[in-house]
């Protein structure tokens, strides 16, 4: 996968320039089937090139696959950074690699670790933070099948924690007619529909948009000019730094101190699903017709299932995520001579934001699942032209997070500056902008 470069050149060049190149792996498995926004990445990443004083960087991306890691084809001799992607990657993966009786699973996790204790980096986006670190929950010990599945996939490099006052999955949880609040962040993940701009325009709009406040004593921030930033968070989690680390760790950026709860515009109540095994059984049949119908293909069943099953009922409970003024970006050092880079981020820098707005719940028909959607964003400011803004609003944020990561002096990162938006880009991410008007493409941008 190849694309442009992008060139931030010195005024004044200067001859005999070194080149670096940063070698990045893009972890890519998505085992659920669940789709993420890995393909963002490469576009954000690759051949992107800058300057400072002699010296010429870029990066060259490469997806890696769980048969790679299983093989030792992750290392530092061949790569710098290992960048983990949320959604159907990061979550997908915190979920099946809980499973630590396989052998598979535990030869995976101890690579990516050795990685890391080689001096290599680590990027958690979202997911991928959930990925490799212990989890802390409002209960104080994992309880739902869910939160035990995050807590075990930890890799055991990381000395950060994830904290979810609680979480599990809609529909699976066995107590949700009584407690349908306790699914927690995710009732932020799969769960909206298309949102609409007070122009008229539809786009998908799943997580809120949230201001983080920025921490501008490292590096990453250290030359931001604001105190707060813009970022999509979609369901991860906060973080937690112990009071005495074992190494060097510093928080780079705070969830807002308002809890969610308070916020009339962004606060949901949770749903509860009503279906049974019948509604499932329903759900499968439907998904089966639909993939006749879209000529899709027959390993996407169970997901439709899980999207299309029926019955939801609306309650009065509030998801309350106990997030305010807790971490959300993190950077440590892993303690020993190679020194490998861990950065945790538990929103999306890579996606979009957008401004104003506030979150409405659907009514309640014969068709209300998930994959119409719960919830749905209106009254969203119009947007740039071809949401060029707003998509590539905190793309900065990516590379600085890479370039740290690979072990780039301080004073090397790349500029923070506004973006270019190449043709070659429009048609890749277009789709997952503007909603075409079709459940599949809903459906895909879950």
């Amino acid at each position: 996968m190849s694309f442009p470069s992008i060139h931030c050149e010195d005024k004044n060049p200067e001859k005999n320039h070194e080149d670096r190149i940063i070698r990045v792996a893009i972890l890519a498995e998505e085992p659920l089937g669940w789709g993420s926004g890995k393909h963002f990445f490469p576009i954000i990443l690759q051949n992107y090139t800058w300057m400072v004083h002699k010296k010429t960087y870029s990066f060259n991306v490469k997806y890696i696959f769980d048969k790679d890691i299983v093989k030792g084809r992750l290392n530092t001799k061949e790569f710098d950074v290992l960048l983990v992607p949320g959604g159907g990657v990061g979550d997908g993966q915190a979920m099946m690699k809980g499973f630590n009786f396989s052998r598979k699973v535990r030869k995976w996790k101890k690579n990516i670790s050795t990685f890391i204790k080689n001096g290599g980096g680590y990027i958690g986006i979202c997911g991928g933070a959930a990925l490799i670190t212990d989890l802390k929950t409002g209960d104080k010990k994992p309880r739902t099948f869910l939160e035990r599945q995050y807590n075990k996939s930890s890799l055991g490099v990381s000395c950060v924690s994830s904290y979810y006052r609680s979480i599990a999955f809609p529909l699976f949880y066995s107590f949700q007619k009584n407690h349908p609040e306790k699914i927690g962040a995710i009732a932020y993940v799969f769960s909206f529909a298309p949102g609409e701009t007070v122009d008229g325009v539809r786009i998908h709009t799943g997580g809120v948009p949230l201001d983080f406040q920025i921490c501008r004593d490292h590096p990453i921030f250290s030359d931001f000019a604001k105190d707060s930033e813009r970022i999509r968070w979609w369901g991860g989690p906060a973080l937690i730094v112990p009071e005495n680390p074992d190494r060097e760790v510093q928080i780079l950026a705070k969830y807002p101190p308002q809890e969610r709860a308070d916020d009339k515009d962004i606060i949901i109540h949770a749903w509860n699903y009503t279906g049974g095994i019948r509604g499932l059984f329903v759900a499968f049949l439907k998904a089966l017709r639909y993939i006749r119908k879209e000529n899709d293909s027959l390993k996407n069943v169970f997901l439709y299932t899980f999207y299309m099953a029926g019955s939801w009922k609306l309650t009065d409970r509030f998801i309350e995520l106990d997030y305010s003024n807790k971490p959300s970006i993190t950077a440590e050092v892993y303690p020993n001579d190679n020194e490998g880079r861990i950065l945790l981020c538990t929103a999306h820098p890579e996606y979009m934001v957008w401004w104003n707005g506030h979150i409405t719940e659907m009514k309640n028909t014969n068709f209300t699942c998930l994959g119409t959607g719960l919830y749905k964003w209106e009254d969203i400011a119009p947007l740039s032209q071809n949401a060029k803004d707003e998509l590539t609003h905190t793309w900065w944020m990516v590379r600085r997070f890479v370039a740290w990561a690979a072990k780039v002096p301080d004073d090397h990162l790349p500029p923070i500056q506004k973006e270019e938006f190449t043709e070659k880009d429009k048609s890749i991410l277009l789709k997952n902008i503007f909603w075409d008007g079709t459940l599949l493409n809903q459906m895909e941008n879950i």
